[in-house]
């Protein structure tokens, strides 16, 4: 949802505040699932479905540190959000 908003944001500040909306709660969500959930899936689930899943998760906050350190009008800032939004649904089908 968030990620919608985001694509039909105008204004560089709508833009911003959308953005760090997203990345944080990417954040918690990755902390949530690398503390808590993959090392309950240890031995459960295939070791390189949790191998992917973690650099997924390294993938994506590269991204967020990106984004977060950028601005609206950055060259490639929309673009950043897009792909960080397309690896997080790839994430998610996985």
């Amino acid at each position: 949802e968030l990620f919608e908003k985001f694509d039909k944001a105008r204004g560089d500040e709508r833009k911003r505040t959308l953005a760090n909306e997203i990345c944080l709660e990417l954040t918690v969500h990755s902390m949530i699932e690398e503390e808590i959930f993959y090392p309950a899936c240890e031995g459960k689930v295939e070791e390189d479905l949790l191998s992917e899943a973690y650099v997924e998760h390294d993938g994506a906050k590269v991204l967020i540190g990106e984004i977060l350190a950028g601005s609206p009008s950055d060259e490639y800032y929309d673009a950043k959000v897009k792909v960080l939004q397309e690896q997080i649904e790839h994430h998610v089908e996985e």
